[in-house]
């Protein structure tokens, strides 16, 4: 308890002190590169205050430079942090858009071409994964976590089709990852962070060229098994 109070507040005062100095910066230069670097700072300080370490597996196998669509399954709050420290690009994301409701945080995330979902508004939230899908076209990797939210007991939950859509659409490969122990470091709803290793495995990337957007059951099938191998093991 101890441990994540210090680790809240450690995070709330770099924010307040990084943030406006990050998007000055971002702004003069017109690069959010920036925001990204001390992001990832923040976290790395973060994980070491809280005693969590990272087990990388399978990275090898992604080519530099190429752009991908990362989906990993969600397990704990610790997911995302982990995702934008250990692949090291700069990567875009859906978020949910109830989380524009947190100061500063919704600025930083739509600075750095982070995309905003409604998903109350099937009509919005569907224009807002052709944006997406042109970003990711563009060049833009991305990583989402099909599953929509946190699994309660760690199993792997349903997949939504949004994201599938998405990568047939950009026709770039998606990188299966599997995320490991992050429910037993900060299980969903929980205050305290426990000090622990987390394991993350990329799997081979899967070609979306063969793919139409009514293939997706296929390609859903095909990214839960590779997601499933490694997390069951």
């Amino acid at each position: 308890m101890i441990r994540a109070t210090l680790v809240y507040v450690f995070v709330g005062l770099y924010l307040m002190i990084m943030a406006p100095i990050a998007f000055l910066w971002a702004w003069v230069s017109g690069n959010p590169s920036f925001i990204y670097r001390a992001g990832r700072s923040c976290i790395f300080v973060a994980g070491w205050m809280c005693g969590v370490n990272v087990r990388v597996r399978g990275k090898e196998m992604l080519i530099p430079g190429r752009t991908y669509l990362f989906l990993c399954n969600h397990q704990g709050n610790l997911d995302a942090p982990v995702m934008i420290c250990v692949i090291d690009r700069q990567l875009r994301a859906l978020f949910k858009q109830e989380m524009m409701r947190i100061p500063v945080l919704p600025q930083a995330m739509k600075k750095v071409g982070f995309v905003p979902i409604d998903r109350t508004d099937p009509a919005r939230a569907h224009a807002s994964l052709d944006h997406a899908a042109k970003m990711l076209r563009d060049g833009n990797s991305f990583f989402a976590f099909p599953e929509g939210t946190r699994s309660r007991n760690g199993s792997l939950g349903p997949f939504k089709k949004g994201v599938f859509y998405m990568a047939i659409k950009a026709g770039v490969p998606v990188v299966p990852v599997t995320i490991k122990n992050t429910n037993l470091l900060q299980p969903p709803g929980s205050y305290g962070i426990l000090p622990g290793t987390v394991e993350v495995t990329f799997h081979k990337p899967i070609s979306t060229s063969e793919y139409q957007i009514e293939d997706r059951d296929r390609l859903i099938e095909a990214v839960r098994a590779a997601i499933s191998a490694a997390l069951y093991q």
